[in-house]
């Protein structure tokens, strides 16, 4: 879930998208409910899964995604 920046409507932000089978979901605009879900999850996530532990490296990280998303959800 995504915002409407130019940044998330680009082909650049599709491509990576399209190969991981991820869909985007852009919130409507001027709602702050929703946009409200989208930067609380990101912060989430930043503090209990990018942050929550020292990485050995992007690969490692990314393997402890998976976990993190199962006990978010």
């Amino acid at each position: 879930m995504t915002d409407n920046g130019p940044c998330y409507r680009s082909k650049v932000f599709a491509k990576p998208c399209r190969r991981l089978k991820l869909k985007c979901i852009r919130i409507r605009p001027y709602v702050p409910r929703t946009n409200g879900k989208a930067k609380r999850f990101i912060q989430t996530s930043i503090r209990e899964w990018a942050c929550a532990r020292a990485c050995l490296n992007s690969r490692q990280c990314a393997l402890e995604l998976p976990f993190f998303m199962h006990r978010y959800n």
